[in-house]
């Protein structure tokens, strides 16, 4: 605790610190709170409509079960990505100035504040009609734009006011509110467990792809889309403040077991939930769709669900999104950032709600296409740590002039920035989204989409070739034999 309040990092106080590097006597926490962030953080109403995609992909029962399953096993990703964290001292996407440099990672830092800020945004949206389906359940108002205003209200002080006081107050409340979640997410599997069609499984015409096994890789990818690749540019946010000897085996064994199970979770109950479900009244509106379904003592309880699981989700999207705003160069406080983010997607909700009614479905797959970049990004982030053996220069990755060890060319290493847009652009050609659909996918890929694949695959390879290729050149540099010198 005397850590904590030396760096002012203490619940329910707005938190002092930003991107700026945290000293080893300010350290503190141990790595099983992450549990709590991530299981919190993945039991949201998103996770419902994810698996309940995957049953109209054509998959049956037991094959959307196992894609659910492999997405569970995927977050040790999201582990690993906040490794980092402890051994720099900073946030995830400051981490990177490390590979782009200072002025160069300005561009990944962009990328993904657009992509936080555009999830808050439409999360935002959700969140306000749950809260208008809850006004009508309670016998409130709940027509016309008098309560739609009031949820959207409700949906910004409540997403907002929590993050703005930053990461102490995330750790209280994500724990608090994990148990809630968790307890009613489980209950709600006996609510349907009566109704389920358990040997649910559609005609191989209902295919996406070209048969099963291409069926489930392309639900795989669409999964990572909207899980662990989604987060990956968040880790190290929530783990920066752990002491920099924190067991690594630890911080990723609670991240994995946190977000995993709350991952499988979710997307059980939307592969349940799929199986009996119309499908067309699920496309129009999943939340009433669902509270169609459910016996009465049970719609509040699943709205809660929906609320909050939202609510703990934007937390660590407003967070996380102050942080990535902070990476770009801005020279402000983090709680002034997070206010300037709550404003801009505030703005962005209140267009989407009631100035562009198919706005929401075209920017959800606007951000889909965003693993196009978070995917590279996430797979040069990672080899980046492990060629380095985990070592930084902290300082330098918070100095923004030619004394940064990761100056490079001006501010810039050219060499992996120019990896990162090559292999967005490559991952391209493998896409097939409603927006987009790459003529590889159709005569090569048997209809797959693999962009969650093939970005990270591209981007890793070329980059540790890169990082081998360029060993003499940085130590003729930095002949210091510290890794954390070698750039």
């Amino acid at each position: 605790m005397k850590a904590a309040e030396a760096t002012g990092d203490v619940a329910f106080r707005v938190e002092a610190h930003g991107i700026d590097v945290i000293r080893s006597q300010e350290r503190h926490g141990k790595p099983k709170e992450l549990f709590w962030i991530w299981l919190a953080g993945q039991l949201t109403f998103s996770g419902f409509i994810i698996g309940q995609l995957f049953t109209q992909m054509g998959l049956s029962l037991t094959e959307s079960l196992v894609v659910s399953a492999l997405l569970a096993l995927s977050f040790v990703v999201l582990g690993w990505a906040g490794l980092p964290g402890p051994k720099a001292g900073t946030g995830t996407l400051t981490i990177t100035r490390s590979v782009f440099g200072v002025k160069g990672n300005a561009l990944p830092s962009v990328l993904s504040w657009l992509n936080m800020v555009g999830w808050e945004a439409v999360t935002m949206v959700l969140t306000s009609y749950a809260f208008v389906s809850l006004f009508g359940v309670l016998g409130l108002p709940h027509e016309g734009t008098g309560p739609l205003i009031i949820a959207i209200l409700l949906s910004i002080v409540l997403t907002f006011s929590v993050p703005i006081l930053g990461h102490a107050t995330i750790v209280v409340a994500q724990r608090f509110l994990a148990y809630g979640l968790g307890l009613l997410s489980i209950i709600m599997f006996g609510v349907i467990f009566p109704r389920v069609n358990w040997h649910y499984a559609p005609p191989p015409s209902h295919l996406w792809a070209s048969g099963v096994t291409t069926t489930m890789i392309f639900a795989l990818s669409i999964g990572l889309m909207s899980t662990t690749l989604s987060w990956t540019n968040y880790a190290a946010d929530y783990t920066r403040y752990l002491p920099k000897d924190s067991n690594g085996q630890a911080i990723v064994g609670y991240t994995w077991l946190g977000a995993g199970i709350a991952a499988f979770i979710v997307l059980a109950l939307g592969v349940l939930l799929g199986t009996f479900v119309n499908p067309e009244a699920y496309s129009r509106n999943p939340v009433a769709a669902i509270m169609a379904v459910l016996p009465t003592w049970y719609v509040v309880p699943f709205l809660f669900v929906a609320i909050v699981g939202q609510i703990t989700a934007n937390y660590l999207n407003a967070y996380s999104s102050a942080m990535s705003f902070l990476a770009i160069g801005f020279p402000i406080r983090r709680y002034v950032s997070a206010l300037l983010d709550a404003t801009i997607a505030l703005a962005i909700s209140l267009y989407a709600i009631f100035l562009a009614p198919q706005f929401v479905n075209f920017f959800t797959n606007f951000l889909s296409l965003s693993v196009l970049v978070i995917g590279p990004w996430t797979a040069m982030y990672l080899v980046n740590h492990f060629v380095r053996r985990g070592e930084y220069d902290p300082e330098s990755l918070v100095t923004v002039s030619p004394k940064s060890r990761y100056w490079f060319q001006n501010g810039v290493n050219w060499g992996p920035l120019m990896i990162f847009l090559l292999s967005a652009f490559l991952a391209f050609w493998t896409v097939n989204s409603t927006m987009w659909v790459s003529p590889l996918s159709k005569s090569l890929l048997g209809g797959m989409d693999i962009s969650s694949f093939s970005g990270p695959l591209f981007a890793g390879g070329l980059y540790y070739l890169y990082w081998r290729m360029t060993e003499k050149s940085r130590a003729q540099v930095f002949p210091a034999n510290d890794v954390q010198l070698a750039e």
